[in-house]
């Protein structure tokens, strides 16, 4: 699935593809993936010019002219690329006037689009935690949020109320980074360690919107290319290997019915 650089790395190709374009006609081959009924979806896209494109969590937000708002959640397979070739996993398609096309694939058919007004329509948005780049996202609020429960840090890290856009990958290569363990209760984690973990959820996504996010299978960017930063990873999918720090064989176990990665002996 997507997570947060994979999002913004699509979010910044489509400003540059898509700003100030108007749609001249939308295609719908799959109504399935569509939130909101597919004759109204066309209705309010149809004619309208594209004037901000931004990211929410792992949502794609495009603003409209009309102040609509086309948002885009890719979960599992979702694909949003321009100047590529439409096949039968493309479930719609977005033409504008100058000829261009912007095609949303989907193999699984888990993605969900809506027009909408207001955000709060949408009940996701409603319950999101902080961005990680954002002012509200201090280590202070680190350190307290950490304090009042006794979860698995990895399970805190992957919850969206806590702090928007943190998935599986990402989670298990912070916690890698900082030395914790992604059994270790939430609540017994000093603030010194708190402090961090903050640092290195800040530090790793941005490395990885750097490194334009992580492919393994579906994820591709707005032009179709995969992502770099599974080059970097240092435990995520590397069960069996040798720890890059400690040459530890990397573990592998089930939380939150998720996999997480990590060397044993590194993280304590």
């Amino acid at each position: 699935m997507p997570e947060l650089p994979e999002v913004e790395t699509i979010v910044r190709d489509l400003n540059k593809f898509l700003l100030s374009k108007t749609i001249s006609k939308v295609v719908v081959r799959d109504a399935f993936v569509l939130r909101t009924a597919a004759a109204e979806f066309i209705k309010r896209l149809k004619g309208q010019t594209v004037e901000n494109i931004s990211r929410r969590g792992k949502a794609i937000v495009i603003g409209l002219a009309s102040k609509d708002m086309l948002v885009i959640q890719l979960m599992m397979t979702g694909q949003l690329v321009m100047h590529a070739a439409e096949d039968k996993h493309t479930r719609i398609t977005f033409i504008f006037t100058d000829g261009s096309k912007l095609l949303y694939h989907d193999q699984r058919r888990f993605g969900q689009l809506r027009v909408v007004r207001h955000l709060h329509e949408i009940n996701y948005f409603n319950i999101l935690g902080p961005e990680p780049f954002s002012q509200e996202f201090t280590p202070r609020y680190m350190r307290e949020s950490l304090k009042k429960t006794a979860r698995p840090i990895k399970n805190v890290l992957l919850d969206h109320t806590f702090v928007a856009g943190i998935g599986n990958i990402y989670a298990c290569e912070i916690l890698f980074r900082s030395k914790v363990s992604p059994q270790r209760s939430a609540c017994q984690i000093s603030a010194a360690k708190a402090d961090i973990i903050h640092h290195q959820i800040v530090d790793v996504l941005g490395e990885a919107i750097a490194h334009r996010g992580t492919s393994f299978r579906n994820y591709r960017d707005g032009s179709g290319q995969k992502g770099s930063f599974s080059q970097r990873l240092a435990v995520y999918g590397r069960e069996g290997q040798p720890c890059p720090r400690c040459k530890a064989l990397i573990q592998c176990i089930s939380q939150a019915s998720r996999s997480t990665f990590y060397c044993a002996r590194c993280q304590k």
